[in-house]
């Protein structure tokens, strides 16, 4: 089966730190915050078998748990962002274009959500959110933006068909990443960013 990730950075107002990967930081995986081992729902139904809210329900949950086993604070869903990311995961599955587009934080801006700083996941060819989530945390920069402290906020977008051309299995799936124009960010912890891929 052929599956397609990419990724794009922190797009910002204000500059965002940027990081450089150093795999002497896996060692944080040891010391396991509580709750961590509960079980998230639907993180292994199928696309297609499954309402495309539990699919987005369990991706925000197993990025909030990697958040979590690295002591960084959860992501919050966006309806706004939320939006932005599956009108995107449609118009990538509509065209056979697997892309991040000329402006991908334009779309974040249209569908309503005033940010500070964004970024964006897209992978194609993914079937379960346990799958696709565990792709983005094994590629440096989709890692990063899981683990970008500086963000509050998350939106998903999932599609049964993958992008034609780029991936054999199902799925198609869209993550855009904010922090609000008037928030601060939760956090200042780069070191679990640092450590990207786990």
């Amino acid at each position: 089966m052929l599956a397609t990730l990419t990724v794009i950075g922190s797009a910002a107002l204000a500059v965002v730190p940027s990081a450089t990967a150093t795999p002497s930081h896996k060692h944080h995986r040891r010391h396991r915050p509580a709750g961590v081992d509960r079980p998230c729902a639907g993180a292994d139904a199928r696309v297609g078998h499954a309402s495309p809210q539990l699919l987005r329900s369990a991706v925000v949950c197993l990025i909030n748990r990697e958040r979590s086993l690295h002591h960084l604070p959860a992501l919050s869903a966006s309806p706004l962002l939320n939006r932005s990311a599956q009108g995107w995961t449609n118009s990538m599955v509509s065209s056979d274009q697997f892309t991040h587009g000329t402006n991908f934080a334009s779309r974040i801006s249209a569908a309503g959500y005033v940010w500070r700083s964004a970024g964006e996941n897209i992978a194609t060819g993914f079937a379960t959110p346990r799958a696709v989530v565990h792709a983005w945390m094994g590629s440096t920069g989709h890692c990063e933006n899981i683990l970008n402290p500086t963000f509050r906020n998350v939106g998903t977008g999932v599609s049964t068909r993958p992008v034609k051309g780029f991936a054999t299995g199902t799925g198609t799936w869209t993550q855009d990443f904010a922090l609000g124009m008037h928030s601060s960010p939760p956090s200042g912890n780069t070191r679990p960013m640092d450590g990207c891929p786990y």
